[in-house]
């Protein structure tokens, strides 16, 4: 625990970059999740519904499962 402590105070990283981490993992989470119980969206789909886009050819089921997973009042 005392390693990690002086590891975290020598390179602490800016809170823009931070933010970023968690953005990536939170796409990439929701991604995988998803994939695995069978919908079809692409990691780059994944990240324009997210946004807010639909995606052509792609059903709503998988568009509402990519927001209702990413959805922070879901518990993600």
């Amino acid at each position: 625990m005392l390693k990690k402590a002086a590891l975290d105070s020598a390179r602490q990283l800016p809170l823009h970059t931070l933010a970023s981490l968690r953005d990536k993992l939170n796409l990439e989470w929701t991604y995988h999740s998803n994939a695995i119980e069978g919908n079809t969206l692409t990691l780059r789909e994944t990240k324009v519904v997210l946004e807010g886009i639909t995606v052509g050819g792609k059903s709503l089921r998988e568009h509402f499962e990519a927001t209702n997973h990413h959805d922070p009042r879901n518990g993600s």
